[in-house]
């Protein structure tokens, strides 16, 4: 009698300790996703050039490094249950973490913008390999590690796919509205502007 009690209070607690933990995980995914907003509030305003651009995606970015920081400790709350889980999601988010610095120095230009890339690309690449292996693995996985695979360590990949992404076409439209400026700033001082814009397709 004692024992089914004993197991019955164990039961208890573990249904509420998992409660707690599903309750904090949706609270700090939501705050996740409000930071990511924000991330994409300050990329509108450094593709507008609107003022304050600088500012909301520099404080939004810091942010959300801290938030990855913090979710590479909160994956090793699977640890017993799920160890793969708890390490693809602390490396994870790690590389994201510093991914996100690194798109900081990438999008405001700053020295050591290279060193960065650096570090950051190979770390970014191997958890990906990581996560095409575990989800080729194909083991049965209960709801929240579910959805802290999908929402919390698949979707910001994502996300950090598209900030780079979103950087490489802002820097292809600033290239090439440099090189029009050169070539009809030439144009005028050769003095064959229509010649010149035609070939060049200006």
């Amino acid at each position: 009698m004692k024992q089914l009690v004993l197991s019955a209070d164990k039961q208890s607690l573990k249904s509420a300790i998992n409660l707690k933990l599903a309750l904090f995980l949706k609270a700090f995914t939501s705050a996740l996703f409000l930071t990511g907003m924000l991330v994409l509030v300050g990329l509108l305003l450094k593709f507008t050039h609107l003022p304050g651009e600088q500012v909301v995606f520099v404080v939004a970015m810091s942010f959300l490094t801290f938030l990855f920081l913090l979710q590479t400790g909160i994956s090793f709350v699977f640890v017993f249950a799920h160890a793969k889980l708890a390490f693809l999601g602390a490396f994870s988010s790690l590389s994201y973490a510093l991914s996100c610095i690194t798109l900081v120095f990438v999008y405001e230009n700053w020295w050591g913008t290279y060193l960065m890339v650096l570090l950051t690309g190979p770390l970014l690449f191997i958890s990906f390999l990581i996560l095409i292996a575990y989800f080729l693995s194909g083991e049965h996985r209960h709801t929240t590690h579910r959805k802290f695979l999908y929402i919390n360590i698949l979707l910001p990949y994502l996300f950090i796919f598209l900030l780079w992404l979103a950087f490489i076409i802002r820097h292809e439209v600033r290239e090439n509205r440099d090189r029009r400026v050169v070539w009809n700033f030439s144009a005028r001082i050769f003095g064959y502007p229509e010649k010149l814009t035609r070939y060049f397709n200006l």
